[in-house]
This record gives structure tokens, C-alpha cells and sequence, in this order.
């Protein structure tokens, strides 16, 4: 199972040729699962994927201007959804049951806090986001752009990142991308579903004129097997 992470950095319906080398670079990949953040429905990976996708953002949405099809976080799956799961805030998280090669998994899309790691609108998102994953039931693949880095430049702060691990472990989570330096992006998955697995991840430099983040890559399977 291959699962690719990433912030798109908000692409416009007008920017084609951003649209395309978005769309060629996460194709190249050829990955299970897709969790994009700071998104546009006008991205586009052909009827191979079923999709769930937040709420389309309004042209003034939470003190910020937003353009026509923009959404904070969509994923794109390989894996057929069994349901829709409802969240906290439609605009911000998104999340369904798959069926998938290894039995029905959870995946929560997010984005915590649209202006970075700080403030109100951060504060809220992870306390709220918490909340929803501890009521997940069953196995749990937790991903997108978590504004924290584990490892690397310590942001936003110790106490956070602290803090944050803390609640994972309580949850039986493992933060699968924990040692990926400076990155804000992860991915997250229960204990049980990873203990007769194993994992890679990597991160894939992406030119700054595309996105100001790396794109994630994680792939998992089953000991002595292919993913």
C-alpha cells in the first residue's frame, strides 16, 4: 500500500500549467491512497480514484479570500469507500471507510490550522481533530498537513510537538513519518494495523514555484511481502 501526502499551495483553475505538473508528479507516483491539503477540485487523477473532498470554500471563508474550487483537503483512494464519516468542520477534515488490500481502514484527511501553527484557528483545529480521532473506531490512517515538525526545526513549539506525541502514543498511534526533518506533513497509522508490517517513507524535494512543501510518500506491507 502506497500513500502520497501533500499541500498543493492553494493552485488557481487558471493555472494550468501549476495544475499539470501538480497532477504528473502525484501519477508519477502511482500511490493507493492520495491525501492532498490547500487543494482545488479542478485537480483531477481520472476515474482509477474514488474521491471525498471538504466543502467547497467560499469566495470569503474564516477571514480569508479564497478562488473557485478551492478546498482545504481531498483524498483519492484506489480502495472503494464503504461510508462517508462525519467530522468536526466539513470545510477543514474529511474521512470515510475503505476497503482495502489489508481490511477496512479509516482515513482522516486535515489540515491543522489554515494560517500555520499558531493562533486560534491552529489551537482549535488539533483540539477538535483529537477528538475525532479518538472516537475512530477500528484502523486508522491519519494524514495531511499537521503544521508540526517532529523532527529538524522544532515548530511550533516543544510543547506542542510534545504534547501532541503524547496523545498518539495514548491512542496507540505511530507516527510513521515522525523522523522526516522539517516537515510539516505526516502520516499516522494504530499500532495494530503496523505490527505484522513494514514501512518506508520518504520525502520528494518539490521546486518552490510548485509548492512550499515536500511531497510524503509512505508504502507498507506485509512482512516478507510487496506492498
Amino acid at each position: 500500500m502506497k500513500i502520497l501526502s501533500w499541500n498543493l499551495e492553494r493552485p488557481k483553475k487558471n493555472q494550468l500549467a501549476k495544475i499539470n505538473q501538480i497532477q504528473n508528479l502525484i501519477k508519477n507516483e502511482n500511490a493507493d491512497i492520495i491525501i492532498v491539503t490547500e487543494s482545488n477540485r479542478c485537480i483531477d487523477f481520472g476515474q482509477e480514484y474514488f474521491e471525498l473532498h471538504t466543502d467547497f470554500l467560499h469566495s470569503f471563508h474564516d477571514h480569508q479570500n479564497y478562488s473557485e474550487g478551492e478546498n482545504r483537503v481531498s483524498i483519492y483512494s484506489k480502495f472503494p469507500f464503504k461510508k462517508q464519516i462525519s467530522t468536526y468542520d466539513s470545510f477543514t477534515t474529511v474521512c470515510g471507510l475503505a476497503e482495502t488490500n489489508f481490511g477496512e481502514l479509516v482515513i482522516y484527511g486535515s489540515i491543522i490550522g489554515i494560517f500555520g501553527g499558531k493562533g486560534l484557528h491552529f489551537e482549535n483545529d488539533l483540539e477538535q481533530q483529537k477528538k475525532d480521532i479518538k472516537n475512530l473506531k477500528g484502523n486508522i490512517c491519519f494524514s495531511g498537513d499537521f503544521n508540526i515538525s517532529f523532527s529538524g526545526w522544532k515548530y511550533p513549539s516543544i510543547k506542542i510537538i510534545e504534547g501532541t506525541k503524547e496523545f498518539f502514543s495514548a491512542q496507540n498511534l505511530e507516527i510513521i513519518t515522525e523522523n522526516n526533518k522539517d516537515s510539516a506533513i505526516h502520516t499516522i497509522f494504530n499500532k495494530d494495523f503496523l505490527k505484522d508490517k513494514i514501512y518506508t517513507t520518504k520525502m520528494i524535494e518539490i521546486d518552490r514555484k510548485i509548492s512550499d512543501h515536500n511531497l510524503i510518500i509512505c508504502e507498507i506491507s506485509k512482512q516478507n511481502q510487496q506492498s
